[in-house]
């Protein structure tokens, strides 16, 4: 599989002009306050369109400034710098976003009823705008931890509104994970076509997706809710999982008899495990060739030799992770034979117990992916559809029992929640609390394709 280019939408020059169409200058008798806004809504608008050509980390605030009409000086009367005016494009984008939602609210109308309004509308937006809906469900590359809290603070809305319409009178205490699962598969939906240009195909999947979400109960079975978020220890001290690495330490230096292919892995393994290291402590913007070096116990030299950049070095620690992942998965998965069901519950399991393990290589593989670049996206998406393929058998089997997943999208929409809910956990430090959600993960893995309590009963062991 090849990275896949975004499409970009085709405007000529007229087009952008009409977009950022200045107010009338001089003596205009305008409100000041209008003015501001105009000039504001036109800066978030180009650096959402320059984000989309070439990057967060390439844009410019000169460039930034001349796509939006609006002089430099006027840019930084209105934003400290470029950071505060993404974080500004993510609050315009989460707003008109809620808005949208909002306008197809009918209070009057059956839950599902609202919820398929609310994903329609929200295709529509993606379809008109897929630059700003891309940066609200895929993020900024190379953007700091203030512009991810942004974000994050904009998904928990959308969380927040699905909760309310879903299931009112169960309370938000992380115990139901079933609403940031559910956000999840819509995300992975929405992002994978905005970012292949097919964003023209999410308007017609609304119907499926609100039918994904409405094969989950409102209310949990007992004995599926996950545990509180204490400190865990990870099961990984057990040995019983095996690592992303095996590289405990350096090999001795001077003149070795060892093969040199032995020592190359060695390094080689080293310098992925510094890289985990480093982006999980210090974020990935603080990634430099240096430090991997000093902590990997290899030269600059031998890093350049292994990788020609710090970026490649990274590509190569998601590489290793996620494989690890998914040998670990389906190594469990394919122990079940025939068993599909419980075949998928021991694949969770398995792969909740790695992460458990490896947080630093977690953290890298499921949360600074979204930070990195395309190519490390293009790396998600083959290990995603990877795990896609363990639940595909499972579209068979509901059709045998009477139930009708749609196949264009439940999978991936599952595959995608499941995502969310160990991002959100990874992010928030929670890594080794991971196994405790096996059985609630298993549950919604399995629901749209068995029906809610056989499900359940798979989950909690009671067939």
């Amino acid at each position: 599989m090849t990275d896949k280019p975004i499409r970009r939408e085709r405007r000529g020059p007229a087009s952008a002009r009409g977009r950022y169409r200045r107010l009338p200058a001089g003596t205009h008798g305008l409100d000041p306050e209008l003015v501001r806004d105009d000039q504001a809504r036109r800066l978030r608008a180009a650096m959402v369109e320059l984000i989309a050509a070439k990057g967060y980390p390439a844009v410019r605030v000169a460039d930034v400034a001349k796509l939006a009409h609006v002089s430099a000086p006027t840019l930084y009367r209105l934003y400290a710098d470029k950071e505060q005016l993404l974080m500004g494009a993510y609050e315009d984008i989460a707003r008109r976003a809620g808005l949208a939602i909002a306008d197809a609210h009918r209070e009057a109308d059956p839950p599902r009823v609202r919820l398929l309004g609310a994903m329609q509308a929200f295709a529509q937006l993606a379809g008109t705008e897929p630059h700003a809906v891309s940066l609200l469900v895929l993020g900024a590359f190379g953007a700091g931890p203030r512009v991810r809290q942004k974000r994050r603070l904009a998904l928990d809305a959308l969380e927040a509104y699905v909760h309310a319409n879903r299931s009112p009178r169960t309370p938000l205490d992380g115990s139901d994970l079933t609403v940031q699962a559910l956000v999840g598969g819509i995300r992975e939906v929405t992002a994978s076509r905005v970012r292949d240009g097919r964003q023209d195909e999410l308007p017609a999947l609304a119907p499926a997706l609100t039918s994904w979400a409405a094969s989950y109960p409102r209310e949990l079975a007992p004995g599926l809710e996950a545990p509180p978020e204490t400190p865990v220890p990870a099961p990984g001290a057990s040995g019983a999982i095996a690592p992303a690495h095996r590289a405990a330490r350096p090999l001795r230096s001077g003149r070795s008899e060892l093969p040199r292919a032995l020592i190359e892995r060695s390094q080689r393994e080293r310098i992925v495990d510094a890289t985990a290291a480093i982006v999980a402590e210090k974020g990935l913007p603080a990634l430099t060739i240096p430090e991997i070096a000093r902590r990997a116990s290899v030269s600059n030299q031998t890093f350049y030799e292994i990788y020609e950049s710090k970026h490649a070095a990274f590509l190569g620690a998601q590489k290793v992770g996620l494989h690890q992942a998914l040998r670990v998965t389906g190594d469990a998965f394919d122990s079940h034979g025939e068993d599909w069901p419980f075949a998928v519950r021991a694949g969770l399991e398995a792969l909740l117990d790695y992460l458990a393990s490896e947080p630093e290589h977690a953290h890298l593989t499921l949360v600074d992916t979204f930070a990195a670049s395309p190519a490390s996206l293009a790396i998600r998406d083959r290990a995603m559809e990877g795990f896609r393929a363990r639940l595909a058998p499972g579209v068979e089997l509901a059709r045998r029992e009477g139930h009708k997943p749609d196949p264009a999208v439940t999978a991936e929409a599952v595959a995608g929640g499941i995502w969310q809910v160990l991002h959100g956990y990874i992010e928030r430090g929670a890594t080794g609390a991971l196994p405790g959600v096996a059985p609630q993960l298993t549950y919604f893995a399995l629901a749209p394709f068995l029906g809610a309590p056989r499900a359940a009963a798979v989950a909690l062991e009671t067939v």
